[in-house]
């Protein structure tokens, strides 16, 4: 069963790195641009020193690394727990919907021009990972005991 939360919490560590360069694909197709011009976009944006698609998905790994230190502590201080990898679901999905919700809402702006808009804009990439992953795994976790509570 412990094979079953390592495999989780390792695809969604992937699904975190690759979620800002998907969606600002997604987004720079929505623009109109090239695949070529896409493609130098997203290459050029990996090396910017603002809003780096790299650190963008570096610092979804904070939630899921603190969902990792929940779930070890489950294991370590109650081992009768069998549905851990419901829990490891639960909170994952929050973790990653955040993620991408994150992503939409800065890319779309920032594409085609590739000017940085205003201040609140790309605050989103921290405050989200920061704080609203956080809230969400729990409460992602929270529904997932109380279902798997229920059916065992």
């Amino acid at each position: 069963m412990q094979n079953s939360v390592r495999s989780i919490l390792l695809f969604s560590g992937a699904a975190c790195l690759a979620i800002p360069p998907l969606v600002f694909l997604i987004a720079a197709f929505g623009a109109e641009l090239s695949l070529n011009d896409a493609f130098a976009a997203m290459v050029e944006q990996f090396v910017a020193p603002r809003q780096n698609l790299l650190v963008c998905g570096a610092l979804g790994l904070f939630p899921l690394t603190l969902l990792g230190l929940i779930l070890w502590a489950l294991r370590r201080f109650a081992p009768k727990i069998r549905y851990r990898s419901m829990l490891a679901l639960g909170g994952v999905l929050p973790i990653l919907v955040v993620l991408v919700w994150v992503n939409f809402d800065f890319w779309p702006h920032f594409l085609p021009s590739q000017t940085y808009p205003g201040f609140p804009h790309g605050l989103g990439f921290v405050i989200g990972p920061g704080i609203f992953a956080p809230i969400g795994m729990i409460g992602g976790m929270v529904i997932a005991w109380l279902i798997s509570r229920n059916s065992i």
